[in-house]
């Protein structure tokens, strides 16, 4: 954007091209990350916060324009800065929702499992561990009320099939052992295709490659690879 802009003489408190090229990348990567694997991953909060934060310079940098351009006596042009920078914000707003709407999808399914175990909660935001517990609580006191009230005692529990057991069986959780596609970001080295571990393969930056997800979860984790 700082190019088609710099043209045309706009080059005041304009944004780093690259500095913003690389979060788009990076929210693309952790938009594609959460639509492709159950996992709960880690919450991108210093992403989200610059993003943010970048979002509402640019919005006040259009006001601005706009105000500029309604001066009689200014002989600028500001449509087309305008329409640049509203495009932008746009792009960046619809990844960044798609983003919250992806992990919130997984953790209305997963509730039940995040509130019960503290290191999935510390991979949730403020606001996601806030919506999970009024989630949880709505659904549990619709089923109760629908459906476990006309059932034996034994049975009227949502985390256990019956309160004879111990288990905590009805608790869903994620699908790790699924297979993705993969490609790598960065060199991974050595890394264990096969549970025994046995198998291994070097795994360099641009590979593409299709295995289980648990094999690989800690690339995706440190954001070593992607999926794809």
């Amino acid at each position: 954007m700082a190019d088609v802009l710099g043209s045309l003489g706009f080059t005041q408190d304009l944004p780093d091209d690259s500095a913003e090229l690389d979060d788009f990348h990076l929210l693309s990567n952790a938009l594609r990350n959460e639509r492709n694997t159950q996992d709960i991953l880690e919450y991108k909060h210093d992403l989200v916060e610059r993003v943010q934060r970048r979002l509402q310079e640019q919005a006040d940098r259009v006001d601005t324009w706009k105000e500029a351009g309604k001066n009689q006596y200014d002989d600028v042009d500001m449509s087309l800065p305008i329409l640049c920078s509203t495009l932008n914000v746009n792009r960046f707003r619809f990844l960044l929702k798609a983003y919250w709407r992806a992990r919130l999808q997984k953790i209305e399914r997963f509730a039940t499992l995040i509130l019960d175990k503290q290191e999935l909660q510390r991979h949730c935001s403020p606001q996601e561990l806030s919506h999970c517990l009024q989630y949880f609580v709505a659904v549990g006191k619709c089923l109760k009320e629908v459906v476990l009230a006309k059932l034996p005692e034994e049975f009227q529990t949502l985390v256990q099939e019956s309160q004879l057991t111990e288990a905590r069986d009805m608790i869903p959780a994620p699908r790790l052992d699924r297979c993705v596609f993969i490609k790598l970001l960065k060199d991974a080295g050595h890394v264990a295709v096969d549970a025994e571990g046995t198998q291994l393969v070097d795994m360099k930056a641009g590979d593409i490659y299709i295995i289980q997800y648990s094999l690989v979860q800690r690339l995706v984790q440190q954001d070593i690879a992607v999926l794809i």
